[in-house]
């Protein structure tokens, strides 16, 4: 009984290892959308840093002061991992799908960026 169970639990993590070999490059890509904030909430800025400035910072709410800042940051990390999980629960079923979650943040930063540019062009 107990070879039994012992040897289900080797097969499945040997099925969701080579599940996840699959993805491989997705999640990879994903590792540094889970760092940047994680390095933000360990280093974050001084209080009197003048990037936590509400003017400088073209009005961005989560700059206002530090405390604010390490909060929005910790939010950002929760909802980061949370897309990570729903990419990962999707991966069997419907692996399209998991590709597009693993990759949107990052299309969504190219994406902020590009509006930024344009925004001051115009």
């Amino acid at each position: 009984m107990f070879k039994k169970i012992i040897q289900q639990a080797k097969q499945s993590a040997v099925e969701t290892f080579k599940l996840l070999w699959q993805f491989k490059w997705y999640i990879l890509a994903y590792m540094p959308v889970i760092l940047a904030p994680t390095h933000e909430i360990l280093n974050p800025p001084d209080a009197d840093d003048p990037i936590l400035n509400y003017e400088y910072t073209r009005g961005a709410w989560n700059y206002i002061n530090q405390e604010v800042y390490i909060g929005s940051m910790k939010n950002v990390l929760i909802e980061l991992l949370l897309l990570f999980l729903i990419g990962t629960s999707n991966m069997r079923n419907h692996p399209l799908l998991a590709k597009f979650i693993f990759l949107f943040p990052l299309v969504a930063l190219i994406l902020g960026t590009v509006v930024l540019i344009i925004a001051d062009f115009l």
